[in-house]
């Protein structure tokens, strides 16, 4: 069994085209970490993807991802990066199991494939016909946590300090795949974790006003 966490940056499709009714974005990166049993890396895919549904990549997107048009501009399109991919996964022969941090990767994976008529082949079917594991959900969920957490924040939560450039889409999977070893670790995990769950819980508010005022002097003797 393999373990694999992946994680995609996107553009924006262009305001006036029809694609947008199914979805907003395109893939413009994917990254991904292979991880074995013990959870240690043991391969590592990237590959940029070429836009064709806008006129470039946007400014706000080349400020966020550091990705540029002459980074995409010779890069594989859609088909043929996702086909990448999938042999890449298949490539030790074993059966995976695939992580995001969140389910809107899965989410854009879908709807690009509908948006550019992407046929799934057989050998393909068990990543992409079945949804990826939501990492974020489950580590909100073990915390109790109503919102979702950012994966920066959820790193710093853990002690972890992000290595590599955020919103790269290797070095995103890669730190969402140290998480996941410590996540694997129940004992460990909440351990790490107790203190600042517990901080983070409501504080009754009378409890609290109790301890900011002295109502001492109000009482008679």
């Amino acid at each position: 069994m393999k373990h694999i966490v992946v994680d995609l940056e996107m553009n924006p499709i262009k305001s006036d085209r029809a694609e947008r009714a199914i979805g907003r974005n395109e893939i413009i990166e994917i990254g991904a970490v292979m991880l074995d049993e013990n959870l240690t890396e043991v391969s590592a895919f990237k590959t940029f993807v070429k836009p064709v549904l806008n006129d470039g990549i946007t400014r706000k997107i080349r400020k966020l991802t550091g990705i540029t048009n002459d980074m995409v501009v010779n890069a594989p399109e859609f088909a043929t990066a996702m086909k990448m991919f999938t042999n890449w996964c298949r490539g030790t022969g074993d059966e995976v199991i695939v992580y995001a941090w969140s389910e809107s990767d899965y989410d854009q994976i879908r709807k690009e494939m509908t948006i550019k008529n992407y046929s799934v082949d057989e050998n393909e079917k068990n990543i992409l016909d079945i949804p990826w594991s939501d990492f974020q959900k489950e580590f909100d969920t073990h915390l109790g946590f109503e919102k979702q957490v950012a994966l920066t924040t959820a790193l710093e939560m853990a002690g972890i300090v992000f290595s590599g450039r955020e919103h790269d889409a290797l070095d995103d999977a890669r730190n969402t795949a140290e998480l996941l070893q410590l996540f694997s670790n129940k004992e460990l995990f909440d351990r790490t974790l107790a203190k600042i769950k517990e901080v983070m819980t409501p504080t009754d508010i009378s409890c609290s006003l109790g301890s900011m005022f002295d109502f001492s002097a109000f009482l008679s003797a």
